[in-house]
């Protein structure tokens, strides 16, 4: 099974053209595709709908997208009448296999008044793959401050520990009482005769995490090193891709600055995936791959070993 996290910057390439049909050339071979800075209707990016451009792509998949930043984008027309759209901006995940549920998580931050920063988020969402269910994040955490990082990391790994807890987009039956009431049930349908979702004990996290390997964000989600058994795989936490692999590429960075005089100057690692314990067993090869120029960001690979 073969996962790819991207963060497109909305298509805009380090050529400064927008071409979504090269991010999706760059990713069509993927079984799971995460994507970060996805938009609709910018004038930056002709105002078009970029999830369906992207769908219209890569056709065999299917696709969730959450816009975690949403503000007004509608015209009004001289008879009165509303052109509504809505300016957003957020992760997108694709899959070949069906996605059985999704759910969305809009990330803290705090206001600034000196640098810009944004609405993200993170979706949550259960891939029925051939191996069984798998729990998969494409999430964007904050570029402004280690504080809106370290609260948006707690906030995922509340959702994540919770999910158990919570259940599916439904859980339990029409069994009730009240004869009536169990008739009426039946007949609205809650459940569209489809089986509950299933939470899957195995997760994978993908996405633009703007902080460092061994940050205190980068930290808080694998564990701080214990001075005599490292980094501990607890049940509740992830591991990164990168250090359990059995196979790597040489250069694990994924951001260069463009234009080349932007802080830092240098490229550095953004971009991870984070596993659960048990499914980081079978994390057989993760690359970044440098060639692609489709974004300011590389994909990074992950080949899971079923």
């Amino acid at each position: 099974m073969k996962l790819v996290s991207y963060n497109i910057r909305f298509g805009l390439g380090l050529d400064r053209k927008v071409d979504l049909g090269r991010i999706a050339d760059t990713v069509k071979s993927a079984d799971i595709i995460a994507l970060q800075e996805v938009e609709r209707f910018w004038k930056r990016s002709g105002m078009t709908d970029q999830p369906e451009i992207i769908s219209s792509h890569l056709k065999e998949y299917y696709w969730v997208y959450f816009p975690a930043f949403d503000v007004d984008a509608s015209q009004a027309n001289g008879d009165g009448s509303i052109i509504n759209r809505r300016r957003q901006f957020g992760p997108m995940v694709l899959s070949r296999w069906p996605i059985r549920m999704a759910r969305y998580i809009v990330f803290p931050k705090l206001g600034t008044t000196d640098c810009l920063t944004m609405d993200t988020g993170a979706i949550e969402c259960v891939v029925d793959t051939p191996s069984g269910p798998l729990m998969v994040y494409s999430l964007h955490l904050s570029a402004v401050s280690s504080r809106d990082r370290l609260m948006q990391v707690d906030r995922l790994l509340e959702f994540y520990r919770n999910a158990p807890v919570s259940g599916g987009s439904w859980t339990g039956g029409e069994a009730v009482t009240d004869p009536v009431e169990s008739k009426l049930l039946a007949e609205l349908n809650w459940s569209n005769d489809e089986s509950i979702p299933v939470i899957p004990k195995e997760a994978v996290v993908m996405g633009d995490f703007n902080m460092l390997p061994d940050s205190e964000e980068y930290n808080r989600l694998v564990g701080t090193p214990d001075h005599s058994a490292g980094r501990v795989g607890h049940m509740d936490s992830f591991l990164d891709s990168w250090t359990v692999a059995r196979e790597r590429s040489d250069d694990r960075t994924s951001w260069v600055p463009d234009p080349p005089d932007r802080e830092p100057g240098y490229p550095i690692c953004l971009d991870y995936c984070f596993i659960s314990p048990y499914l980081s067993r079978k994390v057989a090869r993760v690359w970044v791959e440098q060639d692609p120029i489709g974004s300011d960001h590389k994909p990074y690979w992950v080949e899971l070993d079923f």
